[in-house]
């Protein structure tokens, strides 16, 4: 009993000393996999309504509300990961039903959920995109929005 709560301590003092200073991050990303990266560029330019920040053969960017989305080539970083399921992306967004719509008219089959999901204040809905990963788009309604 004592060791484990020994073991504890050591670990909490030494990430203590490793923490004192922040993480300095300069911009949170994150990215899907694609095997068709022109069809996975076309799609998110359509989803987004602006053209990539960036674009190479096997990464493409875009900036979004200060950070990045990026679309990565599965045959040049990701061999044998499987189509879909690699990240669960999710956008908050200003309007909701808009986003459906959009959605909706891309991809009108790749909806998961039916519509959108409402848990309290927080507003949801999910669908594959053309790579079959999953994206999830909210709302959140807080005091004095």
């Amino acid at each position: 009993m004592l060791k484990p709560l020994l073991l504890a301590a050591t670990i909490a003092t030494a990430a203590n000393d490793t923490m004192a200073e922040p993480l300095s991050v300069e911009r949170f990303g994150l990215y899907v996999l694609a095997g068709d990266m022109d069809r996975a560029t076309a799609f998110y330019a359509s989803l987004f309504g602006a053209e990539p920040e960036f674009r190479m053969p096997a990464l493409v960017g875009f900036d979004i509300r200060e950070g990045l989305f990026a679309i990565v080539s599965r045959e040049t970083y990701a061999q044998g990961v499987p189509a879909g399921g690699s990240v669960r992306p999710y956008i908050r967004v200003s309007n909701l039903e808009d986003a459906l719509r959009r959605v909706q008219a891309l991809v009108p089959d790749g909806l998961e959920t039916e519509g959108i999901v409402q848990e309290g204040a927080f507003r949801f809905f999910r669908f594959k995109d053309t790579e079959d990963n999953v994206i999830e788009l909210f709302s959140l309604e807080t005091s004095g929005q």
